[in-house]
This record gives C-alpha cells, sequence and structure tokens, in this order.
C-alpha cells in the first residue's frame, strides 16, 4: 500500500515539473500577456510530432510604407532549462539558441528581455490569460 502512495505522489509531482525544476510543456501551454505593455503576448504551442515553438506576437507597425508584424515577433524553438530557457528565432540565419533568465509560477512567468521591448526591463512579466 505504502508503495502505491509513493507512486502516485511520484507521478503527481513529475506531472507539475520536470525533475530538473524547470516547468513541463503542459503548465506553459497557452496565451500570456506582457503586464506592463498589454500587447506583447506569448503563446506555447505543442505540435503534433511532439514538438513545440514558443509565438510571440507584438502587434504591428508601419514599416517602410508596409504594415509589417513588429520586429521580433514570430516563431521561436526553444528548449527549458532550471531557471533558464534557450531560444532560436525561426527566421534568423544564425542557427545558435541564446539563453535567458526564464521562472514560472503558477500564472506569473518571467523571461529575460530576448526582444527589444517598449517595456525597458532586463525581465519581462508575463500573466496566463488562457
Amino acid at each position: 500500500m505504502k508503495q502505491a502512495i509513493l507512486l502516485i505522489f511520484l507521478i503527481a509531482v513529475s506531472s507539475c515539473t520536470d525533475l530538473d525544476g524547470s516547468p513541463t510543456l503542459s503548465e506553459l501551454e497557452g496565451k500570456w500577456v506582457d503586464q506592463e505593455t498589454k500587447t506583447d503576448t506569448l503563446e506555447f504551442i505543442r505540435l503534433e510530432d511532439g514538438s513545440a515553438l514558443l509565438r510571440l506576437g507584438r502587434g504591428r507597425e508601419l514599416r517602410n510604407g508596409y504594415d509589417l508584424p513588429k520586429i521580433g515577433a514570430g516563431l521561436y524553438r526553444f528548449e527549458l532549462k532550471v531557471k533558464s530557457i534557450s531560444l532560436h528565432y525561426s527566421i534568423s540565419s544564425d542557427s545558435r539558441f541564446n539563453e535567458y533568465f526564464f521562472e514560472q509560477r503558477g500564472s506569473r512567468l518571467e523571461i529575460g528581455r530576448f526582444y527589444e521591448s517598449e517595456n525597458d526591463d532586463p525581465v519581462l512579466t508575463f500573466k496566463k490569460i488562457d
């Protein structure tokens, strides 16, 4: 009986966070909005093949007479680590990942500023809206 209870406990704990302390994709899935700008959004998306992408939504702006997404908007490949996230911008010719501070607690997510935001803080705070 004790072994069954221990097994259930371990499954419950591991479903909340990875054993290394980083959040799971199921905790991150959905849309998050920047608490200062109220316009920038992050969306963690699980793909059919089991992989995942991060979509940064930034709104649009007029550049050279064209209505375009703001710079930095788009899809990023990511790898979660303890207290950090490695990101690769999908349209970048540089294949390297860059590492940023990352911490998620409940409906609050903090991430190092990886794009030119109107928010000058080195760490951006997002709140889950889904």
